[in-house]
């Protein structure tokens, strides 16, 4: 039902009231000059109405995306009834769901806590439209409990023009990053604007999942303390490397070659680059170019490794302030998170992969001969083992190596004091529905459970481990512990799942890998040759560094 809200500073504006709920889609949160041009922060809302009734233009990115992002969780959901058409100076938009009060209205004095989520897809895909980062049935869970948010979903650029960079592009006044730019735009917007709604801007929670969870993460490298606390699934900040110059000049060449634009002069190439078909900007693209956060000394101020983020003491090369500012951080992985990295290349790797990886094993660790049979035994691959089992062991390896360690890295290195608090989860529930992955727990379910969108898709005992994942999360946004946090040597964790086991949620103090659902052989391996050299390893195999 359409319902009209009076913002003390917004002006007017027509949302969707249903079940407890107002939902705002599709304000526009910061302007464009043009698609490289660096975000404007929004301010102006002088037309005194604004129809926030429908989901805004994404960014641009390639059309049906979400199908694929369905099947990494292997079940469809219903699409709204007017899929936006995505737009490369229109996409810098947000929707807000509101709590109504007892009343049925708003309460703009009710100082709620904020949970502002960034998707994921890689940098190059995804969309705050999509129907499983749909925050209402969150929403519902909080009032329920008496301890109601309010929920955000973020647009932001991706791909080409929110991470294509060069000397040339900078040259002419075009930051690097966009996409991360567009991301605190978007929160210094929620900051302003949010008390109008009955929020709390000095309680913004932002989490992202993915490449959204690497992005969270990177707020904490931020001197300006956007949000109070941060939470990171599948993705930590060693989830990959911040990609250096030589690499973006590298891939600003192939884009340039393959747009046609390669006899132009710098000035003509920048003003077509402007100027381009917008479906050029994601069709003509070259598969497989990196366009991934890089190095800008800004945004993302260096590059960081398992010493430095696990050290206490601060790394100059790779400066976390938010150490200092940040009340509460919570980071979670999935028991084979890795499982995405199938999708995005080892599958293209068979037949042979065991073969392909035991030479890229031995090329990597040379040096190491005593590591290359620790690590080949330990995931017991050889020569011999069939395609799909040596497939999967890769992905347990990269996934441990990729997600698992990097949360303990963080966990050992953050302050961990009564007013910087660390908390870390596992998610084991496995996929119910049929695929290549049923019953693991692969990527992005998670947020599938936590957002709460697959409930009638769910069992009963499944829908348990997704209501407690719901209701500590809801917990954590509200600044209170949903489970101890992480002190001293051991690393005690939450872990969700698996209900086929009669798990729904526990806490289990010790952090031990087995009783976490978790194993010692990457840790293992890490304290033997360093763990920045075992990520070598995964990633010189996986996309050929």
């Amino acid at each position: 039902m359409r319902t009209a809200y009076k913002h003390k500073d917004l002006g007017e504006v027509h949302g969707n009231s249903n079940d407890g709920v107002v939902q705002f889609l599709g304000l526009k949160y910061a302007s464009l000059k043009n698609r490289f041009a660096a975000p404007s922060l929004l301010t102006d809302y002088s037309s005194g109405q604004i129809d926030a009734t429908k989901f805004g233009p994404p960014p641009v990115s390639p059309v049906g995306a979400i199908n694929n992002e369905f099947g990494f969780i292997q079940k469809e959901l219903p699409l709204p009834p007017d899929v936006p058409s995505h737009s490369d100076i229109e996409g810098l938009n947000l929707n807000i769901t509101v709590p109504r009060g007892k009343n049925g209205d708003i309460d703009n004095n009710a100082k709620l806590p904020v949970h502002v989520f960034v998707h994921g897809g890689g940098f190059a895909v995804g969309s705050s439209w999509y129907p499983h980062y749909d925050p209402a049935p969150l929403v519902r869970i909080s009032i329920e409990k008496g301890k109601p948010i309010i929920g955000v979903t973020i647009n932001y650029r991706l791909g080409v023009t929110g991470f294509m960079t060069s000397k040339e592009l900078r040259s002419a006044g075009y930051k690097a990053n966009n996409g991360f730019h567009d991301q605190r735009t978007a929160l210094q917007w929620v900051r302003r604007y949010i008390g109008g709604f009955g929020g709390d801007p000095e309680e913004i929670t932002v989490s992202g999942e993915s490449a959204g969870g690497f992005s969270a993460l990177m707020l904490l490298t931020s001197g300006e303390p956007l949000v109070k606390r941060v939470l990171s699934t599948g993705g930590a900040v060693l989830l990959f490397k911040p990609i250096p110059e030589a690499v973006t000049e590298m891939s600003y060449s192939k884009i340039i070659e393959a747009f046609g634009l390669k006899d132009k002069s710098p000035e003509e190439r920048v003003q077509a680059l402007l100027s381009l078909p917008i479906d050029d900007l994601w069709q003509k693209v070259p598969p497989g170019t990196p366009l991934i956060p890089s190095v800008d000394n800004d945004t993302v101020p260096g590059v960081a490794t398992f010493p430095g983020v696990s050290s206490q003491s601060e790394d100059p090369t790779f400066p976390l302030p938010g150490r200092k500012w940040c009340s509460a951080v919570m980071i979670g992985d999935s028991k084979l998170d890795g499982n995405i990295l199938a999708y995005m290349g080892l599958d293209a790797k068979l037949p042979n992969i065991a073969a392909q990886f035991i030479e890229s094993v031995n090329g990597t660790l040379s040096d190491h001969p005593d590591a290359i049979s620790t690590l080949l035994s330990a995931y017991n691959i050889t020569p011999s083992s069939k395609d799909n089992e040596a497939l999967l062991s890769i992905l347990r390896f990269g996934t441990e190596i990729s997600f698992y360690a990097p949360s303990l890295a963080f966990a050992k290195g953050w302050p961990r004091t009564k007013d910087n608090k660390f908390f870390l989860y596992h998610f084991n529930e496995g996929i119910p529905w049929d695929g290549k992955f049923k019953g693991e727990a692969g990527h992005i379910l998670d947020v599938a459970f936590l957002f709460q969108n697959y409930n009638e898709h769910l069992s009963d005992k499944q829908k348990e481990v997704a209501r407690a994942y719901g209701e500590d999360i809801i917990e954590f946004i509200n600044g209170n512990d949903p489970w101890p946090p992480v002190e001293g040597e051991q690393y005690g964790a939450r872990v969700y799942g698996p209900s086929s086991e009669g798990i729904t949620a526990q806490y289990v103090a010790s952090g031990n890998p087995a009783e976490v659902g978790r194993h010692d052989r990457v840790l293992k391996l890490g304290e033997q040759i360093g763990f920045d050299l075992v990520m070598d390893v995964f990633q010189n195999f996986a996309f050929g560094r």
